[in-house]
């Protein structure tokens, strides 16, 4: 998978190849830890921390650059904690780890309804847990404690898969979604990047941001051609962040999101179309999937080739909504032959045209029961 550029916008990368000091000792330590025990802890980024750095990345459903940036570090913290090694509760800002991934997934084979198994503590994680105490004749505080743990080691289903509680619950909503139809129906569409990260540019010159804006606003506005509900995720002029474009489409109460960015890579002869769906080791979007194939299968046909297939990632934008999101990439922009497209007005009416008739065509689907 060629995949170079993630769909954010961000601050620079921390930590790279020739970087020496603390914080790549510190990144090294926790590496060896979770994934390459003879990485030794030198404090110097070469080939072996790269290379452990790659591996990580892949194992978590992030670009594997082999750089260590925000979402990577993220990512570092969040595996380093098992269920149990730290008290767990909702907060304003949402405590997030491997630990509450564990716990969401128990909860949720249980019947507990944890939401998205995502790792992140949020409303419906503390609600599961608050229910489950309350069931079993606990103190009813919402807090992932010593004895609400121990009980849910204790009454831990091996049997069951990972995720059926999510997915059931996942499909219920689809269905929901279907019935409703169209009108009414609200779409974030989310041009990644921004005038703060413009991401890679065209051989012209022209920068990411500015393809994935004039793009956005003509599937919003075909989309409400269809009696849809659309909003943009940013303005032309803003950088929001993943995490801050998620939270928005939560607020708005969107039914779905598309979000819209390019690829890139250092060679020139890198083409193809991708969509990508929320997907970890433990927990994957069947929606999400399906939605991200509904797109592909769409843009390919359309001639957005060659076909780079569909992939589970953990970006913010697709981690961390409370509803079906797909990032959907159907070019290159240092592709001259795809950015020449891409950069055309033309093809960008039509392109637009392509994605708003499959999110039509995925909401409007029958689904079995």
């Amino acid at each position: 998978m060629l995949v170079t550029d993630e769909p954010r916008a961000g601050a620079a990368p921390l930590i790279r190849s020739g970087d020496r000091g603390p914080a790549v000792r510190d990144v090294q330590r926790r590496l060896a830890r979770l994934l390459a025990p003879d990485l030794v802890d030198d404090g110097a980024f070469g080939p072996h921390t790269r290379d452990a750095v790659r591996d990580f990345q892949r194992q978590r459903g992030l670009p594997a650059d082999g750089i260590v940036g925000p979402e990577t570090w993220h990512a570092l913290v969040e595996a380093g904690f098992g269920l149990g090694d730290r008290l767990l509760w909702h907060s304003a800002v949402p405590m997030r780890g491997d630990d509450v991934l564990d716990l969401q997934r128990r909860l949720n084979q249980l019947g507990f309804n944890a939401g998205v198994e995502d790792g992140i503590f949020g409303h419906a994680t503390r609600a599961a847990v608050e229910e489950l105490q309350r069931n079993m004749g606990l103190a009813v505080d919402g807090l992932a404690g010593p004895a609400t743990v121990e009980l849910l080691q204790r009454l831990h289903r091996d049997h069951q898969a990972p995720g059926l509680a999510t997915r059931v619950r996942e499909r219920e909503a689809l269905r929901q979604l279907t019935r409703h139809g169209l009108p009414g129906t609200r779409v974030v569409v989310d041009p990644v990047f921004g005038p703060a990260d413009p991401g890679p540019r065209s051989p012209s010159g022209t920068p990411a941001h500015a393809v994935t804006w004039a793009i956005a606003t003509r599937v919003a506005a075909r989309l409400s051609a269809h009696g849809v509900e659309a909003f943009p995720s940013r303005g032309p002029q803003t950088t929001p962040s993943g995490s801050e474009r998620a939270r928005l489409a939560n607020e708005l109460g969107a039914d779905v999101v598309i979000s819209i960015g390019v690829n890139s890579h250092h060679h020139p002869a890198a083409r193809g179309c991708a969509s990508y769906y929320f997907g970890s080791e433990r927990s994957v979007s069947e929606a999400g999937r399906q939605f991200a194939e509904t797109l592909q299968q769409a843009l390919t046909a359309a001639s957005w080739e060659p076909d780079c297939r569909t992939h589970a990632m953990t970006w913010a934008i697709l981690r961390e909504t409370r509803m079906t999101a797909v990032v959907v990439e159907p070019g290159f922009l240092t592709a001259p032959e795809d950015a020449a497209r891409l950069e055309d007005p033309g093809t960008q009416d039509a392109l637009a045209g392509t994605m708003a008739d499959a999110v039509a065509r995925f909401i409007e689907q029958d689904v079995a029961a």
